[in-house]
Formats: C-alpha cells, sequence, structure tokens
C-alpha cells in the first residue's frame, strides 16, 4: 500500500500528540471488481497475470491515472522482487490508520441513490475548476460547492462502501480542492476537514454526539436539563496539548461542553484552561462583565479575579505562557458583552475556534484582587477569521441543525 504524506503547515506551532499530517488516496483505477466473476474466472486471470513480463519501470495497464493505484491487484502484490534484504519502514505520522479503505467489501449493500448524491459533489469539484481556468461564473460555482460542503457535514447515510465508490479521498475529490490554491480558503479548509474526518471513519453527524441530556424539575417545579460528556466516549480527544491539533480554523460547536469532546478547550465552565508550568492551552472569549477587548487578530483578555494580591491560578497560567512564549488556542463565544465594537467577531451562537494567538505583553489593572489583563496578537500564517461573509461559521446548516435539537427538547417538556 502506497501511503503519501501532507504536512499542514498551520500545525507548525503544535507540540500535540494528535496528527500533524493526512494520509492521501491516490486514484484507484476503475476496473471491474473481483466479486462480480466466477471463483474459476478469477483464478484463471490471476494465473494468467502472474505470468507476463512487466518491467519494474512499466506501469501497469490496469492504471488508466498518472498515480499508482491506491491499493495494488492481487498478481502485482504476489510479484517476487529481485531486490534483497528488503523490510517495509512505517513512515505513518497520523493517528488514525487507513487501511479500512481498501479492505472495505464492495460487495456490502449500498443504495444507488446515496452513492449518486456523492458523486455528484465530484461534478461540482469539476465545474469550479473549469470555472478557475476559463475565468467564467467563478464565484457562482464557488458558492454551489460551498453550499454542498457545508450540508455533507449533515449526511447521515454514509457507510464505509460509499466513500470508497464515491472516490471523494481520492484526487477528483476533496484532494483536489484544499491542494488547489486558487479555491477559495474556506472551501479549502472544509473540504479538508471533510477529508480527514471521513478518513478516520467518523461521520457522525449529530452535533451533540458523545452528550448525554437528563432533563428533571427543581423544587420549585420548573423543569430544567444538563448535559454531560458521555462516561468511555471513544472518540474524546484530550485538550492538555499545545497548538491547534486536529482543530480546523471556524470550526464551531453549539454548547461549551462539546469543545471538551473534540478537545478544543478542557473545562465544561471557565475560560482559561491549562496546567501548571505549562500554561495555557486555550481561552474563551465570552465578556462577561470583563474588560476584554476584541479587534479581531488583537485581544486585551483579562484573567481572573484572585484575593489579597495574588493572581488566581488561571491567570497565573497566563502569566507562563507569556514566559514560555507558547501559543493559545482561542475560541470566541456568542455569550456576553464586549467593550469595543459589540462582539464583531464573535458568532452569533454557539463558540468558534479562531486559531492560535500569542500573548505579547500583559499589565496589572487591580492590585489588590490582582487582575492582569494581557494583550494577544494572532500568529501569522493561519486562515482569516471566520466570522463575516459567505465563509463565515457557524453556517446555516450548522444554526439550522442545532435549531432541530432545541424545538425537540422544548416540544418534550
Amino acid at each position: 500500500m502506497i501511503k503519501l504524506e501532507i504536512n499542514d503547515a498551520n500545525h507548525e506551532l503544535q507540540d500535540t500528540p494528535t496528527e500533524k499530517s493526512i494520509t492521501r488516496f491516490p486514484n484507484v483505477p476503475v476496473v471491474q471488481y473481483p466479486g462480480l466473476k466466477s471463483a474459476s474466472k478469477r483464478k484463471r486471470a490471476d494465473d494468467t497475470d502472474s505470468k507476463s513480463d512487466v518491467q519494474p519501470a512499466v506501469r501497469s495497464k490496469a492504471s488508466k491515472s498518472t498515480h499508482r493505484p491506491f491499493a495494488p491487484t492481487l498478481h502485482e502484490r504476489a510479484r517476487k522482487s529481485s531486490i534483497g534484504n528488503k523490510k517495509t519502514v512505517n513512515t505513518r505520522l497520523t493517528k488514525h490508520e487507513a487501511s479500512w479503505y481498501h479492505e472495505t467489501s464492495m460487495l456490502d449493500m449500498w443504495n444507488r441513490a446515496d452513492l449518486n448524491t456523492l458523486k455528484y459533489t465530484l461534478e461540482l469539484i469539476a465545474n469550479c475548476i473549469r470555472a478557475i481556468e476559463t475565468g467564467v461564473d467563478k464565484e457562482v460555482q464557488f458558492s454551489i460547492l460551498r453550499r454542498r460542503l457545508h450540508q455533507m457535514e449533515f449526511y447521515d447515510f454514509i457507510t464505509d462502501v460509499l466513500v470508497v465508490r464515491s472516490r471523494l479521498l481520492e484526487d477528483p475529490g476533496f484532494p483536489a480542492v484544499f491542494e488547489n490554491a486558487r479555491f477559495p480558503y474556506d472551501l479549502r479548509a472544509d473540504a479538508l476537514m471533510l477529508f480527514k474526518r471521513w478518513a478516520s471513519r467518523q461521520w457522525d453527524p449529530d452535533l451533540l454526539r458523545g452528550i448525554v441530556t437528563k432533563k428533571g424539575t427543581n423544587n420549585k417545579d420548573q423543569t430544567f436539563n444538563t448535559k454531560s460528556l458521555e462516561k468511555d466516549y471513544p472518540l474524546k480527544v484530550p485538550a492538555n496539548y499545545r497548538g491547534a491539533g486536529n482543530l480546523f480554523n471556524g470550526q464551531w460547536w453549539p454548547l461549551q461542553i462539546c469543545t471538551i469532546r473534540d478537545g478544543a478547550h478542557g473545562m465544561a465552565e471557565g475560560g482559561i484552561y491549562g496546567q501548571v508550568k505549562r500554561g495555557a492551552y486555550s481561552i474563551i472569549l465570552s465578556g462577561g462583565g470583563y474588560a476584554d477587548i476584541d479587534e479581531g487578530d488583537i485581544i486585551q483578555y483579562c484573567g481572573t479575579s484572585g484575593e489579597e494580591n495574588k493572581p488566581t491560578a488561571f491567570t497565573q497560567r497566563m502569566i507562563e505562557s507569556a514566559g514560555l512564549k507558547e501559543p493559545v488556542r482561542v475560541l470566541r463565544s456568542a455569550s456576553g458583552g464586549f467593550v469595543n465594537k459589540q462582539g464583531l467577531f464573535r458568532p452569533v451562537k454557539g463558540l468558534r475556534y479562531d486559531g492560535l494567538y500569542s500573548i505579547t505583553g500583559y499589565e496589572l489593572l487591580d492590585q489588590g484582587t490582582a487582575m492582569y489583563r494581557f494583550t494577544l496578537e494572532r500568529c501569522p500564517g493561519q486562515d482569516p477569521i471566520r466570522y463575516r461573509g459567505p465563509e463565515a461559521r457557524p453556517t446555516e446548516e450548522e444554526l439550522r441543525a442545532y435549531q432541530k435539537i432545541e424545538t425537540y427538547l422544548k416540544s418534550s417538556e
């Protein structure tokens, strides 16, 4: 199996055990699936192929692509090499193994309408590429593809066999978008996000996946509901790491508990998360009465109030990060008020990851409560903050999906 790695430049600042690169799926030639032949015919075909004298430098006739097949044919794997002392070297840097892709049985059941829905995305990508080359209707084609990518995050029919048959993880699909610098940055980011999720078989579209909701009444007969992370949820990502990890610029969550599930922030409540002597890993900019000032790429962010001239543990983590010169993850929340620009950069709902920021300085606002305010500047080389325009997050699809959940919870009271 050929494995190619693509390093993500945005991950250069990371100090994290999570994946720093992705596995590409080169083009797989369109050939008749062997399962449609009888066993005797397959055996004769394999015997005939294994006797052919093919030089190592000559490409297999079965491949019509300029790339080597992702999974070699049976007779290619059986062919003996004249090179001695040969061993396999594992160069994989990613967390997830992609072997499922070439091990998926094409005999599994699949729905033709669902497959056509996925394959239509290939046509939309091809339309965008033609528009880029001709300069005709580029924005129109980009808009159509953008809407489709947003919708695909909530497809609930995705299966192994559909992903393989659609070829969306191969060059005609998502890679043709995120590897092409002539696509808008948000389309490239969204295509890469879908590629990584589907390559690691994470296609559960539920916004509250892994979250347990409990409802009840208090002593005043008022109904309430609480949300917590499902015990032993298998896809929970630790948040105690530096850098962006597997997060995507503009990634959105309806609730703060969801940021714990995906490793963006480590606390269900509280705006600063970190560890002693390692500094802060992430902060949430939510206003909440603090003297925060949000200018987008530059933030004035307050710590928490201490006592007797002593900073709180949360404030101390920020001071440590300033000394370590390690960037922190910044999430903006829709809740709370802001001193400047009335929360221009915050999402309309929920929380959004807006990239890495470096702490460039801090000042003491009040000595008695040890209230510090920190200056953070957005690290260069990242995509713009996705707070406005067609690239804004949350998307219409994300808001609509969460509205359905809220409506259901209210109707079941």
